[in-house]
């Protein structure tokens, strides 16, 4: 037990450490401020999330959600009902503010779902073997990124959908390309949480089986078979049945603009903020995306960018690139070619955040040693900037909570 404890200690040390910081974090948002949890059952408050319809809904632990995230409450609920009846009796206890408690609860088990997620992330670029400092600046880059606070510390769906993505990769991880049943069961998440998300173990199958159609079919069998079980014995049908008119109701949300908009905010609307802070402001009582992002930022994010798809195809060989690659190319279609919610992205980059991540860490594998005191002044910069833009940031959302959402 102790050999397998020190085996681990590092993780076990980041997910501590990255736990401990968010729960700083998020105290120090919501000391004064409501907005994070409660917004009043208004939509699109900030940067355009759901976060007090949910809450009110009870999406994480009650209602059914959406034709999109058919599984999300029967998945989520397993730690989210045991703590709307724990904040249910503290709220009596000790007559607080039900929405306070609770929404607070929730915030916890995000920050422990992220933590998850950044711990897993580490495991698999652990064993790349690159030098510490860089290994530290990566994961550090991950854990100070805009859409990981966000959605660790503002009461959403999106990180529950990372985790399952991040979940399927590590468990490819670990199988070490073999053929498993254990990868078609750790897909169910996908399928669940976040409908679109699925991608990824369809794009899997491929890349594994390539042209056997025989095995191809044998798994995804398998695949319809357990998810039509679960869906079954939890009674999740019923989003199933209204799948074509949410998709239908969806096709709002497309923004049928010019290529040359559509790539200019692609850039600036999808790929800057998984690192960066978008730029925003707040009118009408919500605050979303508008204007350009700070040049120098906007700049360093490229280049940062660029050394994550030169990893990528350095390594394109590789299970894990290949998966990374083709989640970043899978968000850019739906979100920048398509136009799928493009004008408000942002809220989308948590989906891919990570790919970025790894593949920086492959890019730091393929580099040769007399850059590499280069690469680690890059990513130095890198890390301090992304905490200049998100103190920023999280400090303009403060001001707007305080105003208008005071505790």
């Amino acid at each position: 037990m102790t050999e397998k404890i020190l085996k681990y200690k590092s993780e076990i040390l980041l997910y501590i450490s990255v736990a401990i910081l968010y729960i700083i974090i998020a105290l120090t948002l919501c000391s004064k401020t409501t907005i994070f949890y409660d917004t009043k059952n208004t939509y699109d408050v900030l940067l355009d999330t759901d976060t007090g319809v949910l809450v009110n809904l009870n999406v994480f632990a009650l209602a059914s959600d959406n034709s999109k995230h058919i599984l999300f409450m029967q998945i989520v609920s397993i730690l989210g009902y045991p703590i709307y009846l724990l904040s249910l009796k503290i709220a009596h206890d000790l007559n607080i503010g039900f929405n306070h408690v609770y929404g607070m609860s929730l915030i916890l088990l995000q920050i422990l779902v992220s933590s998850a997620s950044i711990t897993m992330i580490y495991s698999i670029i652990k064993e790349l073997n690159i030098k510490k400092w860089i290994q530290i600046l990566i994961i550090g880059i991950m854990i100070f990124s805009f859409p990981q606070i966000f959605m660790s510390v503002n009461i959403e769906r999106f990180i529950y959908g990372q985790l399952s993505l991040i979940l399927f990769m590590f468990v490819l991880h670990k199988m070490k390309d073999k053929e498993s049943y254990w990868v078609d069961i750790a897909a169910i998440p996908l399928f669940g949480i976040t409908l679109t998300n699925v991608y990824m173990y369809v794009l899997n199958l491929l890349l594994q089986f390539g042209k056997n159609i025989k095995k191809m079919a044998k798994h995804i069998g398998f695949f319809v078979l357990i998810t039509y079980l679960v869906v079954v014995s939890t009674r999740a049908y019923y989003g199933i049945f209204l799948a074509a008119e949410t998709v239908q109701k969806d096709t709002r949300f497309i923004n049928v603009i010019p290529m040359f908009d559509k790539l200019k905010m692609t850039l600036v609307r999808l790929l800057y903020p998984t690192m960066y802070f978008p730029s925003a402001k707040y009118e009408n009582g919500m605050f979303l995306q508008q204007g350009l992002p700070n040049l120098l930022f906007f700049i360093l994010f490229l280049v940062l960018f660029v050394c994550a798809i030169i990893g990528g195809i350095k390594h394109y060989k590789e299970r894990i690139p290949q998966l990374c690659l083709g989640a970043i190319l899978a968000n850019i279609t739906l979100h920048g070619i398509i136009g799928y919610n493009l004008k408000n992205a942002n809220i989308m980059a948590i989906y891919f955040s990570f790919a970025i991540i790894i593949l920086l860490a492959y890019f730091a594998k393929s580099l040769p040693k007399k850059y590499t005191k280069i690469f680690t002044i890059f990513l130095v910069v890198v890390l301090l900037t992304m905490i200049i833009s998100n103190i920023q940031g999280f400090l303009q959302m403060l001001e707007i909570g305080i105003n208008n959402y005071p505790k």
